[in-house]
């Protein structure tokens, strides 16, 4: 039922993979020129093309993303800047790394060729949509993806050897450059005093956040369960749980009677006059199509509604549930919306909670120990950037994005 989404932005070594995707038809030694170089190593056309192209993909399917004014030439460099900045933000530890003579154990290197072997089995599977359905045995299935994945290679000018070895080659830099920066975050330590402190910082956060808005709290929670990370320190009062048996509309061609079948529901539950949730529960598995309800958490909380996140539901079915006055009250009709209709329950409160320094201080301290060593690799980064010779030839880039 919940339609809010956010995601976290990807490595840019994955992006720069698909380094040839942007240029089919035409020569990729022409099209795909050195635009910048960190040091020695070199930044190409198709991978600043591929940076702004995901970021773009983002904002399109989930509304996240930096937004730039490239209609005036400061916004339009700082969009490039950008761009650069994240290629070269990659760069920056395998270039250190390698200067300092970082190299790879025998089983770093094994997870290199497992990645690797994943990476190509993974590149022929993205051709599977393109093979004929009349092919249907899997020897013949892979033997079409490697021909299409050749006969593309070709056109854009780069042998299959040169393709497969600079997807070998990026894996193996991109670990060396993770080993050491992570040898050198390894020596970033947190101590109690900081943890206490990082605690009292988040807790300030959630009490003012939450006495202006308590619809941020859905939407931590929900970032929680999606995403992983801190469970809010705060659960701010005014919200209930509700639970809902969901009979879909028909779908085009299908012999369904919706209301026959509200009607069967609304006999049983009629029937029961001390009805409990755990009955309802039985009416969910056995009637309800909304397979929120049938995973958890909601399997056994339901979803979680106030004014405040109203919005985050159909409005029909947000009006209907905050109608409801008591725990285990029921809609007395179904409530319609453009999935179906509803039946829906009150069912307990979201129990006001705040979480003590006690039961949060590992979760804390981990957090802690990442928020310091993130500042401790935008220190190195910085430093190296003084250091190490940078190019960018915005030249090369101009057009993209406008």
């Amino acid at each position: 039922m919940q339609n809010k989404h956010s995601v976290k932005r990807i490595a840019l070594l994955l992006v720069a993979v698909m380094a040839f995707a942007a240029f089919a038809g035409c020569s990729a030694r022409v099209a795909d020129p050195v635009v910048g170089k960190v040091g020695d190593l070199e930044i190409y056309y198709s991978t600043f093309y591929n940076s702004y192209q995901y970021e773009e993909l983002m904002k399109y399917y989930y509304g996240t993303g930096t937004s730039f004014d490239t209609s005036t030439e400061e916004g339009y460099r700082e969009f490039l800047d950008y761009h650069f900045d994240s290629i070269i933000d990659t760069l920056l530890p395998i270039y250190v790394g390698m200067q300092k003579g970082v190299t790879l154990t025998a089983e770093e290197e094994a997870n290199v060729q497992a990645e690797y072997e994943a990476e190509i089995e993974s590149i022929y599977s993205s051709y599977a949509s393109s093979v004929d359905d009349s092919i249907t045995d899997e020897v013949a299935i892979r033997a079409e993806e490697e021909k299409l994945l050749k006969e593309y290679l070709r056109a854009n000018g780069v042998s299959e050897k040169e393709y497969f070895t600079s997807i070998e080659e990026s894996l193996r830099e991109q670990a060396i450059g993770d080993k050491y920066m992570e040898s050198l975050l390894a020596e970033v330590t947190v101590s109690d005093e900081e943890v206490k402190a990082y605690y009292d910082e988040q807790m300030l956060a959630y009490e003012k956040d939450y006495a202006n808005d308590i619809g941020y709290y859905y939407d931590d929670y929900i970032s929680f369960l999606d995403y992983g990370g801190p469970e809010p320190l705060i659960v701010p009062e005014g919200y209930n749980y509700y639970k809902h048996i969901l009979v879909m509309n028909p779908e085009e061609g299908e012999e369904k009677d919706v209301d026959a079948i509200i009607a069967e529901i609304y006999e049983k539950i009629n029937a029961d006059a001390d009805l409990t949730e755990e009955d309802f529960d039985a009416l969910v598995a056995e009637y309800g199509e909304d397979s929120g309800m049938k995973s958890e958490p909601y399997m056994t909380t339901g979803y979680m509604i106030a004014e405040a996140n109203a919005d985050t539901y159909y409005a029909e079915f947000s009006e209907a549930a905050l109608a409801l006055e008591n725990e285990g009250d029921i809609t007395a009709e179904a409530v319609e919306t453009t999935a179906g209709k509803h039946i829906i329950m009150k069912c307990g409160p979201v129990e006001p909670k705040t979480v003590s320094f006690e039961e949060a201080e590992e979760s804390m301290r981990e957090l802690a120990l990442e928020k310091k060593q993130s500042e401790a690799k935008a220190a190195y980064l910085a430093d190296w950037r003084e250091e190490v010779k940078i190019v960018k030839h915005y030249s090369r880039v101009a057009g993209i994005g406008r």
